[in-house]
């Protein structure tokens, strides 16, 4: 699965490879700038789920830096800086920022911002969907449920963003047989079948009290949100 690529931006190696070596532990793919010229160039060439910023750097103003990177990419924009007066804080915002920290910091805190930031601008996008406790991601196609990560076919996973997409609305074996497995022939429904039981069975592991998949007798399935409470069920 793809992981989200975080860019730091600091004058201070030191900060750099703290904040480098946090982040990547947690999970991020991580890459660094220390001048203004250095961050246009990366962004150019590379996509970027957050990045955080400096803003003295050696070559100029980062405040100045948030129109020019909006030219490559809508990744949310931390400032991270020793300046703490009100109107630094304002100026980060007016000029783009999407959040400001102060010198000294908290790790923690700062990966909790990073991960928001990212969730909401995922969210924004389309790229996240969000039935709490459960959360699919399209763009790295991973699903968590209760906090737990399950760990699906691209079938399942198919099947099981195709009936998110309409929450509560019947979705016919066809539709089903059509889109995920792309024929539009004589539908299987079987096949359409073993997969949900799949799929269900690894979504009860991690959540045993909920049902999300929800059988729609003679016809398809649904997707039940909020989620139907566990009961025995044939599939």
């Amino acid at each position: 699965m793809a992981k989200q690529h975080i860019l730091l931006v600091d004058d201070d190696p030191d900060i750099l490879e703290v904040n480098r070596v946090l982040l990547t532990n947690e999970g991020y793919e991580v890459s660094v700038a220390m001048t203004i010229s250095q961050t246009l160039e990366k962004v150019a060439v590379n996509t970027y789920d957050c990045i955080v910023l400096d803003i003295m750097l050696p070559d100029g103003s980062a405040y100045d830096l948030p129109a020019k990177l909006r030219v490559y990419t809508k990744a949310p924009i931390i400032f991270l800086s020793a300046r703490d007066q009100l109107e630094d804080k304002i100026t980060g915002f007016k000029v783009g920022g999407d959040d400001y920290m102060t010198k000294p910091y908290s790790l923690q805190e700062l990966s909790a911002r990073i991960s928001a930031h990212i969730r909401r601008n995922m969210t924004s996008d389309g790229l996240l969907m969000e039935f709490p406790p459960l959360t699919i991601n399209l763009k790295s196609r991973e699903v968590t449920l209760s906090g737990r990560v399950v760990h699906l076919t691209n079938r399942e996973f198919d099947i099981l963003r195709l009936l998110a997409e309409t929450p509560n609305v019947i979705v016919p074996f066809t539709r089903i047989y059509s889109l995920v497995w792309g024929d539009d022939g004589m539908c299987d429904n079987h096949l359409v079948m073993v997969n949900i039981s799949y799929l269900r069975k690894k979504m009860e592991k991690a959540a045993p009290d909920i049902q999300f998949v929800k059988t729609e007798w003679g016809s398809g399935y649904s997707f039940a949100y909020p989620p139907l409470r566990n009961t025995l069920r044939p599939d």
